[in-house]
């Protein structure tokens, strides 16, 4: 973990969004701990051999790239991240009430800290098993990680916030390796065409202002048509919506489709948001989740499960 760095464009977007927002510095101050370790991760995963026309066909008949494919991730070094991040955020729930490093992901408990420390010291002591938990979220059985964190007496929400951010570097590792190679493909989908995970939130980017999608988990980016919804398809502008609040016409909205009652935020960027930045966006653009929430919508959902993928052991080679 490097050393803060007040010149660091992560940490002054993050301390500025605490000066402006104090319901939210609790937040910042933890993403300031958090975010650097993710971004600094090296993860060893090994290489996935696509050609380009294997990805062309794969993305033309609407599949991400890595469902169904085996991804080879070495446990000791995903443990150590895992471990690495309960103890931070264990450390940080020690200094204050509680952290909201789940945020829209679960609800929170009564007392985070002590909930930490008992996922590091499940994870340190092999009760509770890092690989089997990063395949399980690669595969999007998410309700197989909250049975494996329930019957061992942990909070089910957190460990899969854990699991979650840990499987982040590598699938980024993924992502840098097949996006050269499916630039040509048009992917019009409310997920991401890399991992299936559901888009975090849309950017208008350049002097044209065209619509990108944003994965919140790899960091991929993919230009949608302006005037659809990328959930359904739904093109008809009499139930596509457009929410925001006065004074950031120019920065932020949300919009909306009452055909599929699913919502994407949206904010301006002339040049795509860093990977590391794009939970920071996604904090500042909170409100937004709540007034969309509050009027009957739902972020998109993301890719139905795929085969659960294997893991290495650092010994395997």
């Amino acid at each position: 973990m490097r050393t803060k760095d007040t010149t660091d464009p992560l940490t002054q977007r993050l301390r500025r969004l605490a000066q402006t927002s104090p319901a939210l510095a609790s937040t910042a101050r933890m993403y300031e701990v958090v975010l650097p370790l993710l971004r600094d991760a090296d993860l060893d995963v090994a290489f996935i051999h696509f050609t380009p026309r294997q990805i062309q066909e794969k993305l033309q008949q609407g599949i991400p790239l890595l469902m169904d494919v085996e991804l080879d991730i070495d446990v000791a070094s995903a443990r150590e991240l895992m471990l690495k991040l309960a103890d931070a955020l264990a450390g940080f729930g020690k200094k204050s009430s509680g952290f909201p490093f789940r945020l829209l992901w679960t609800r929170p408990v009564a007392d985070d800290h002590a909930e930490a420390l008992k996922i590091k010291t499940a994870v340190e002591e092999n009760i509770l098993d890092a690989g089997h938990l990063l395949s399980l979220i690669a595969a999007g059985e998410h309700d197989a990680v909250s049975a494996a964190a329930a019957g061992r007496g942990l909070d089910a929400g957190l460990v899969h916030a854990l699991a979650r951010n840990t499987l982040k570097p590598a699938l980024r590792t993924w992502y840098r390796q097949l996006v050269p190679l499916a630039n040509e493909v048009d992917w019009q989908s409310a997920v991401c065409f890399v991992c299936g995970a559901p888009a975090m939130l849309a950017e208008l980017q350049g002097n044209g202002q065209a619509r990108h999608l944003r994965c919140g988990m790899c960091g991929s980016d993919w230009q949608v048509r302006r005037l659809q919804c990328a959930q359904c398809g739904n093109e008809d502008h009499r139930t596509l919506q457009n929410f925001m609040k006065d004074g950031e016409e120019d920065r932020m909205r949300i919009e909306a489709c009452d055909d599929c009652r699913v919502y994407i935020k949206v904010i301006a960027s002339f040049s795509p948001t860093p990977f590391e930045e794009l939970a920071v966006a996604d904090l500042e653009t909170l409100h937004l989740d709540h007034a969309a929430q509050d009027l009957g919508y739902s972020r998109p959902s993301a890719f139905p499960a795929r085969t659960v993928p294997a893991h290495r052991d650092s010994t395997d080679g």
